[in-house]
Parts: structure tokens; C-alpha cells; sequence
């Protein structure tokens, strides 16, 4: 009875014993990877910055209601023009800048003209000038300014133009006035080559890219670079080789290795997505960022930044955790360096600026 006793308190203590080792042990949660960027919103909600610059160590967003410039602290200040709808603005120097810009009359026409400041945007003056045929005025879409020479180009329908005095008188350099189409928009130099280079839709809603000579106007034309109907948006550099040229519009992205020779997709048509603008690392050119924008006009849509890591080869996505109600297209693009790090600027469709900085 006893030794019956003392086996089954033996038998009952190893049994619980066994109990708490086999007991389950909850499976700890696993540790999200890090986010692929960190954000910052710096405000301008309801506007769409069409254009983000870096030019004499300021930050420009051109926009649908006028000039804005970071104040460095995370906001922009508004440096005039507010009322306009700005095409473009090109920096002469710190205070000194030009303004391409549009309002809409009574009547629902555009009125398009070239504005002035020299001081910094807090006042504005209109320039007469003669961008057109026999000194009539057409719509500029677009400007550059070549320090080295002095010359400020600009882009019209199917012209583009010089000018020797800031805007006043133009001498066409390539294409015609009064030309038939949608606006040219795109324009980049390359100073290493010396040329010209120009786009946008043409007058059946296909893309069109217009490579031009500086020294006496003649061009290539580039088409079919993208299925139509398409708009070129945007011209880029890398920044080691003046002879590889990345090109982004509606429905994707291209690249030449060979100034233009020959043309491979680097991301190919997603519904007619618009790719507006492209951002290229300088120091490591085969590192591209996008992002693009759904044609929805009124309507919110998801952030979704596309880099590449190989010159565009291999693409990934990090889309920003963001509520339904967010615009997060992306109109326009821009990446600089600050403190070390590259940091972008994206111009988001009626939703401001957002700043971006890679992880």
C-alpha cells in the first residue's frame, strides 16, 4: 500500500513535470523589414507642382498656382505669380528669373505669357516678347537656360526657339511656328554633345522626340518610342555618360546607350501610366528612380515609387502607407543631395510636395 503510494505520487510528479516541458510557446512576431524610404509631406495640398528644380542652391516647385520656394525648414514660400498656371521657370541667377505661364480668360481661352523678376519673385513684370511668326506671340511650354552662351531656349508647339536678350526677340532654331499638335514640354541639354533635345505629342496623339544640332538647327527625329497614344514628358543624362539618355512619358520609360542610335524599354506600357520625370544618382547612375500617375484628374490614387538598382533591368515597388483619400500620383520629380544623402522631391498630383529620403 505504501509502495503503491510512493509509485503513483512518482507517476503523477513526472507527469506534470512533463506537462510544463512540452507546454507551447507562443511564436514571437517576426520583425517587419525597415520601410524602403522615410516621408516627409511639406504641404501645398490641392496644388500640383508640374516642375521641381534645383538652380543656385534653391529649390523651385512650378506649379498650378504660381512660383514656390523651399524655405529649407520643410515648407515652401510662395514666390509670386499665384492666379497663373506656370509652364516653366528658368533661374538666371538668385534673383533674377523668367516665367512661362498661362491664365485662363472669360471666354475659357488661354492667355499665355512670359513674366519677369528681379527680385526673387517678389515682384513680376510682363515681357513682351515675340515668340511666334512676324512678331505674333505663341505659347511657351517650356525653358532652358545655357549660362555658357547666354542663350534661353523655349518650346512651342512645334518650334523651337533662342533668344540673345532674356526672352525679348527669338530666332527659331528648329520646326515651324503655328504648328499643329500638342505642346512640347520636354527639353534637355546636352552640353557634352551640344544638342537639343525636345518632345512631346504630336498631331495624332503619338510621341515624338526631336534630337537637335545646336551649331545649325538640323535634327533626328525619334518615334514609335513609345505605343500611342503617348506624350514624351521628360529627357535625362546620366550623369558618367553624355551618350546614355533615358526618356519617360505616357506608358513608360526607354533608354539609349548610344545617343539615340538605338532605344530599349526599360519599363514597358502599365495601362497608359504616366511616367513624368526620371531621377538618376550621380554617384551611382545605375541607380534610377520613377514614379507615375493614373489619369485620374479629381480622383485619389495610391504613392508608388519604382527604382532600379541596374539601369533599369530589374524594378522594384514601395508604395506609401497612405489613407484612400491621398493624391499620391507623381507629376514631377527631383532628387538632390543633402548632408550626405540623396533626398526626393516628388510634385504630387493636387497633392503638394512630399519629400523622400532612401533608407
Amino acid at each position: 500500500m505504501w509502495r503503491c503510494a510512493v509509485v503513483c505520487c512518482f507517476t503523477l510528479l513526472a507527469g506534470c513535470g512533463s506537462e510544463r516541458q512540452t507546454a507551447s510557446v507562443p511564436t514571437p512576431t517576426p520583425t517587419p523589414p525597415p520601410a524602403a524610404f522615410s516621408f516627409q509631406h511639406q504641404g501645398l495640398t490641392g496644388i500640383t507642382a508640374t516642375r521641381l528644380y534645383q538652380q543656385h542652391g534653391l529649390l523651385f516647385a512650378v506649379s498650378t498656382d504660381g512660383l514656390y520656394i523651399s524655405s529649407g525648414d520643410g515648407s515652401w514660400q510662395s514666390a509670386g505669380l499665384q492666379g497663373f498656371d506656370l509652364e516653366d521657370v528658368v533661374a538666371i541667377s538668385e534673383q533674377h528669373f523668367i516665367a512661362a505661364t498661362y491664365q485662363q480668360d472669360s471666354d475659357g481661352f488661354r492667355r499665355h505669357l512670359l513674366f519677369e523678376t528681379y527680385n526673387g519673385g517678389a515682384d513680376w513684370v510682363e515681357v513682351k516678347h515675340q515668340f511666334g511668326l512676324h512678331g505674333e506671340t505663341e505659347a511657351i511650354f517650356a525653358l532652358l537656360y545655357d549660362n555658357n552662351t547666354q542663350r534661353l531656349y523655349a518650346t512651342g508647339t512645334e518650334a523651337l526657339a533662342y533668344s540673345t536678350d532674356l526672352g525679348i526677340s527669338w530666332q527659331l532654331l528648329h520646326g515651324s511656328w503655328q504648328g499643329f499638335g500638342q505642346a512640347k514640354s520636354a527639353l534637355a541639354f546636352n552640353s557634352s554633345n551640344n544638342d537639343v533635345w525636345f518632345g512631346g505629342q504630336g498631331g495624332i496623339e503619338n510621341p515624338v522626340l526631336l534630337q537637335v544640332a545646336v551649331k545649325d538647327g538640323s535634327a533626328k527625329l525619334h518615334l514609335n518610342l513609345m505605343p500611342a497614344p503617348s506624350s514624351i514628358y521628360a529627357v535625362r543624362f546620366a550623369p558618367d555618360n553624355a551618350n546614355s539618355v533615358y526618356v519617360s512619358g505616357e506608358g513608360g520609360v526607354v533608354h539609349s546607350s548610344d545617343n539615340g542610335a538605338s532605344w530599349r524599354t526599360l519599363l514597358g506600357d502599365k495601362n497608359y501610366r504616366f511616367y513624368f520625370d526620371i531621377a538618376i544618382d550621380p554617384a551611382r547612375p545605375q541607380h534610377i528612380y520613377t514614379a507615375g500617375w493614373n489619369k485620374q484628374f479629381d480622383e485619389p490614387q495610391p504613392l508608388i515609387i519604382e527604382w532600379s538598382d541596374n539601369g533599369g533591368a530589374a524594378w522594384q515597388q514601395y508604395q506609401y502607407p497612405a489613407p484612400a483619400s491621398f493624391f499620391g500620383g507623381v507629376r514631377s520629380m527631383l532628387l538632390v543631395q543633402e548632408q550626405g544623402r540623396n533626398v526626393l522631391y516628388l510634385g504630387l498630383w493636387k497633392g503638394g510636395i512630399m519629400r523622400v529620403v532612401p533608407n
